[in-house]
């Protein structure tokens, strides 16, 4: 787990609150083949306009993790779109 966000006190309270950024949750199987599973808690894009700016947020307040795509094979199955330098 690696929380990334920034928290404060409040007045009237003793413990700190989370008040700004991200986490980041991963269980990770090493053996012959890699595999993970990662959760963030809100979605991968900081754009708010893209479709990616909370999509994971239904998947944290439920616990469901999704898998890593740790090799180029698997990626490539996922891919939405390329980039090629140059072209």
């Amino acid at each position: 787990m690696l929380p990334s966000y920034i928290s404060r006190n409040f007045q009237g309270t003793k413990k700190r609150y989370g008040v700004h950024g991200n986490s980041f949750i991963a269980a990770v199987e090493f053996g012959g083949k890699v595999k993970a599973k990662s959760l963030l808690a809100g979605g991968e894009s900081s754009d708010s306009s893209s479709k990616h700016f909370f999509d994971q947020g239904l998947m944290y307040s439920k616990g469901q993790f999704k898998d890593v795509l740790f090799y180029k094979d698997d990626v490539l199955k996922h891919v939405e779109r390329k980039y090629h330098p140059g072209e």
